[in-house]
């Protein structure tokens, strides 16, 4: 499933006695974005805080929990917001295009809430007829997932072959922790990528200290965890907030519980090529209200692993078991970390009750661009003069010759034409001209050209690019707001990135590159 991202930006939190008060508003998406003073101001009663604690409990029933979830909808999706999200659905062209919510919390105070459960009733769903089917969580078109804002920019992801999956399994002997079948979950796990040649796992069983560092001696594209976590704190300074540290528990030499806390576990897998980190251990997703690092799965995020799966509040082990097996099968067949996600939530989904809340738990935490974590190698490029004939009957697009326009791009029979795939994709301008190269010709060095940005261009100076940008694309035919007003961001670093990227997914990020080249030639 290809996924279009749709970014939600709550920010200005400001805790009260009766609640909570912050701003939201729509960063990105398919069909548009709001500016900061168009921002919503929007109030989450302290009731929400209260259910989410009867909701950790497992004392929250199915009714209860849709009315939690309808607070958390009605407040991160207030009417224009929620107008965005209705247009942005309606785009979706086809049943393997779907919806990414990239919910951006700037407050440590709003991101410790479940934001999983979030409801949005169907239009004129009777309430006492209302059922899981307006969880987003559990709705296939839809993946949501959290972005963790952090200084380090979203490095590309190479394409890398074989996979190694290193999963550390750990149930310590002690009557403070229930026993868990790590057996079972190893099972499915060998049973889910078995059929993949180009995936190797490397299970260790009764994991200590010396086993984690055993186990990443090679570098490893997948670490997973099962075992407990625990999250051990002190109620913050408000009701329902939080303050405390994130662990997973390992085993020491005699089989006893060995906690390691979540930045030891984050330095030790830092620069190991871990792309994908899943801990199906209990509370390693909670986090708390005065550190963003603080649990297991944040600390994993701030490390550099791309997309970290964890559980924010306790789930039974059948239940863990259950998303493992789900999740990774998904995987294995090639599909996204979001929909192996969703998958793994319906495996819990479908063998509870209704008044279980384990799908919501799982909490995934993604820095990939695109959600391609593991990307394939590019096929080898061979589009040659014949081909392009064989593509365009007549060779005529816009009355121009495609044999001379191939011989233009550096083709003749036989060789490749660098520009095919521009013309496959649609690279013209309305006036019949060809669009500075993103997917067609040579891609743009994101990376590059971000560098270049920051280093040669004041913040002023990054306006007049985007004047120029929207000038150039004008002159092509194509109507596009392109502003820092629009683009947002709290920094010229992340603003910068938010200008590539708003460009990238529009297909027009050359025109960007381009006009940096000119202002300052020799930058990129």
């Amino acid at each position: 499933m290809n996924y279009l991202n749709f970014d939600v930006d709550a920010f200005n939190h400001k805790p009260a006695d009766n609640g909570d008060q912050f701003s939201v508003r729509v960063a990105s998406s398919p069909v548009g974005e709001q500016r900061l003073n168009q921002a919503d101001r929007v109030k989450l009663p302290l009731s929400v805080r209260q259910r989410v604690e009867v909701l950790r409990r497992r004392k929250l029933s199915f009714a209860e929990l849709i009315r939690l979830g309808e607070e958390l909808g009605q407040a991160l999706f207030p009417p224009s917001v929620r107008s965005f999200l209705s247009a942005s659905l309606s785009r979706l062209r086809s049943d393997d295009e779907g919806l990414r919510i990239r919910l951006r919390l700037d407050t440590y105070g709003l991101a410790e809430l479940p934001w999983e459960f979030v409801y949005l009733p169907l239009p004129d769903m009777p309430g006492e007829r209302r059922g899981p089917e307006g969880f987003l969580a559990l709705n296939r078109r839809v993946s949501l997932v959290r972005y963790e804002s952090q200084a380090s920019p979203l490095a590309p992801l190479e394409a890398v072959r074989p996979l190694r999956l290193v999963a550390l399994l750990a149930s310590p002997q002690s009557p403070d922790y229930a026993p868990l079948d790590v057996e079972k979950e190893r099972q499915n796990i060998a049973a889910a990528v078995k059929d993949v040649p180009a995936l190797r796992p490397d299970f260790y069983p009764d994991a200590t200290v010396d086993t984690l560092l055993d186990a990443l001696v090679e570098p490893a594209q997948i670490f997973h965890f099962s075992g407990h976590g625990e999250f051990k704190g002190e109620m913050g300074d408000r009701y329902g907030s939080t303050e405390g540290a994130g662990a997973v528990v390992l085993v020491d030499e005699a089989g006893r519980p060995k906690p390691f806390p979540a930045q030891k576990l984050a330095l030790n897998l830092n620069a190991r090529g871990v792309r994908l980190a899943v801990l199906t251990a209990c509370e390693v997703g909670q986090r708390d209200a005065a550190s963003a690092w603080a649990g297991v799965v944040t600390a994993l995020t701030h490390a550099g692993i791309p997309a970290v799966v964890g559980m924010q509040f306790r789930v039974r082990d059948r239940n863990a078991i259950a998303f493992s097996r789900a999740f990774y099968r998904a995987l294995a067949a090639g599909q996204s970390i979001d929909a192996a996600v969703t998958d793994g939530r319906f495996a819990i989904f479908n063998l509870g009750d209704d008044d279980e809340r384990d799908w919501g738990v799982p909490v995934l935490y993604l820095r990939a661009e695109d959600g391609v974590l593991f990307p394939q190698e590019p096929a080898a490029s061979g589009a040659s003069l014949e081909s392009l004939r064989k593509f365009v009957p007549q060779m005529a697009v816009k009355g121009l010759d495609i044999g001379a326009m191939a011989e233009s791009l550096g083709a003749s029979a036989g060789e490749e034409a660098p520009g095919y795939r521009g013309l496959r994709d649609g690279g013209f301008s309305k006036g019949g001209t060809l669009r500075p190269a993103t997917k067609g010709g040579a891609p743009v060095d994101k990376r590059a050209l971000r560098e270049a940005m920051m280093k040669a261009f004041s913040l002023d100076e990054i306006e007049i690019l985007c004047s120029d940008v929207q000038e150039a694309l004008a002159q092509d035919g194509v109507e596009l707001q392109v502003n820092l007003d629009v683009i947002g961001g709290d920094s010229k670093g992340v603003q910068v990135l938010n200008l590539i990227t708003y460009l990238e997914r529009r297909g027009h990020l050359g025109y960007l590159e381009q006009a940096v080249r000119e202002a300052r030639p020799g930058s990129v």
